[in-house]
């Protein structure tokens, strides 16, 4: 009776420090189910970093600078992906977009504001990349107060001369208005004359030029 007590009591304790071979296999088992999610999950992150996420990485990026890195990097690494093209004229926006910001003093932070919705967003990156249309979109953004951007008539400004100088026609006419209000006779002359230029027609009793 005392051997078969300490032999059920070993059964007891030893339960499973000392598990059968059958035990410790289904233990094991468990355990690689437990770990299967993580490591599935790693992969699943490992093969995102290829043409498919650096691609989602080109697209929501709004400083022209990055772009044009991000761009060039994507059409050294990927020269097969069928968005090889798209990337090199995407990099050439960009660089278009940040030599032209800066002649017009567009300062980085311009692109990197927080405020707006996401329509407000989109625009900012379509001008990052040498939109014209886009960048217009900005600055009326800032001239009404509306895509959740308050009014400022610094920064209407100056996505006017952005616009402007990337060829938009009615930003220049705008521009001009801008300029003519303040008094700045030889400055709203240029810009009324860069607007004709590039296909704008004024209205008829608007026009203070002769053209």
């Amino acid at each position: 009776m005392i051997r078969q007590g300490w032999l059920a009591g070993g059964a007891v304790i030893c339960g499973v420090a000392l598990a059968s071979p059958a035990d410790r296999f289904g233990a094991e088992r468990e355990a690689r189910l437990v770990r299967a999610p993580e490591q599935k999950l790693t992969m699943v992150l490992d093969l995102g970093k290829g043409d498919l996420a650096r691609w989602r990485e080109l697209e929501a990026e709004r400083r022209p600078s990055r772009i044009a890195e991000l761009a060039a990097a994507f059409g050294r690494d990927y020269p097969q992906s069928p968005h090889r093209e798209q990337a090199k004229a995407l990099e050439a926006g960009a660089l278009r977009a940040m030599a032209l910001a800066r002649e017009v003093g567009l300062s980085v932070e311009f692109f990197e504001t927080t405020q707006g919705n996401e329509a407000f967003d989109a625009d900012l990156r379509g001008a990052a990349r040498g939109e014209a249309e886009a960048a217009y979109r900005v600055a009326r953004a800032y001239f009404e107060g509306k895509s959740g951007v308050y009014v400022s008539f610094y920064r209407h400004e100056q996505w006017l001369r952005f616009a402007g100088e990337l060829g938009h026609a009615r930003a220049s006419w705008d521009l001009a208005q801008l300029y003519n209000t303040l008094g700045r006779v030889a400055e709203a002359a240029h810009y009324e004359k860069r607007a004709v230029s590039l296909g704008y027609k004024p209205p008829p009793r608007l026009s203070t030029r002769d053209y």
